[in-house]
């Protein structure tokens, strides 16, 4: 893993859900703990009580290309059906 912990939650959760895995063990910080916070209280539960949905993970800012934009420049995610995930300075 590299220092990038926010793409590497990513790339753990997305292979996971590829793999049908149940659990996904990451790298500990308050950021990764808030996305995982985040991701967990967005779900969607079916029937069954497990957790599937269509995983759709995209980082668009990272530590090489910073994007900054106002709150008009916010595209939104799956025709308004997803969610997108801000970090506030």
């Amino acid at each position: 893993m590299g220092k990038d912990t926010i793409a590497d939650l990513l790339t753990s959760i997305r292979n996971a859900d590829m793999n049908k895995k149940g659990t996904v063990q990451v790298v500990s910080t308050n950021i990764t703990e808030n996305i995982v916070k985040i991701l967990l209280r967005e779900g969607r539960k079916t029937r069954k009580g497990i957790y599937r949905t269509r995983t759709f993970l995209k980082r668009i800012s990272r530590p090489g290309l910073r994007i900054y934009t106002n709150y008009q420049g916010i595209p939104k995610v799956l025709g308004g059906m997803g969610i997108a995930i801000l970090k506030l300075r």
